[in-house]
């Protein structure tokens, strides 16, 4: 949940849940947070006040279960604050939790990650467990003003503007953002040019794993 349309986010995530709970004996709802840290900007703060007020918002109960965020979610290097935990598994079957990391994030990530480097502040459910399928659009964004002047720019100068934490970001940080903005510029209006049909974009998981792209 890293955007700011917290709210639309909660609400759709308690009813998609209930959706899919429905024939099943009845049961309580149950929140486990996770993620942010104490950063030096406060930004993760407020993301974890703002995630937390959503859910309280609900007209059901939801019992917090889980709250690894903000001051717990951290640890001290060298005077900088970073975070303990970066991800989490849940194992479906018995609803054990543990950290893990996605070296793999899926297909489309450049595509996926440019709807928020635009300003787009919406959260989409986009797997659809009934058909198994990764659903990826229609949608569009505003063309990025100075595009081509940000990847004139070195990965340093990167990092510290595009970053909420560059202290503790991840490797890769830097090539993903460089790969959003490329898309960006080479995709001003995806509308057009990636779904001219005003079809989505279908993915399935294939023997070995693989993402794939399926028409449906």
């Amino acid at each position: 949940m890293d955007a700011s349309g917290l709210d639309e986010g909660a609400m759709n995530m308690v009813r998609r849940v209930q959706e899919l709970s429905l024939g099943y004996q009845e049961g309580r709802l149950v929140l486990h947070l996770v993620g942010g840290f104490d950063d030096r900007r406060g930004f993760s703060e407020e993301l974890s006040m703002g995630a937390l007020n959503a859910f309280h918002k609900q007209p059901v109960e939801i019992d917090l279960v889980t709250a690894c965020i903000s001051e717990m979610n951290s640890t001290n290097r060298g005077g900088i604050h970073w975070p303990v935990v970066y991800g989490i598994g849940v194992n479906v079957k018995t609803g054990e939790i543990f950290t893990a990391t996605f070296p793999e994030k899926g297909p489309e990530i450049p595509l996926r990650t440019a709807r928020h480097f635009t300003g787009s502040h919406q959260i989409l459910d986009i797997y659809d467990c009934n058909l198994g399928l990764l659903r990826i659009g229609p949608f569009n964004y505003e063309p990025l003003r100075g595009v081509d002047l940000w990847l004139q720019q070195g990965d340093d100068f990167i990092l510290q503007h595009l970053s909420t934490s560059p202290e503790v970001e991840p490797p890769h940080f830097v090539m993903q953002v460089r790969a959003t903005l490329k898309h960006i510029q080479e995709h001003p209006f995806p509308s057009v040019t990636i779904f001219s049909e005003n079809r989505p974009l279908f993915y399935r998981k294939d023997e070995s794993g693989a993402w794939i792209q399926v028409r449906y």
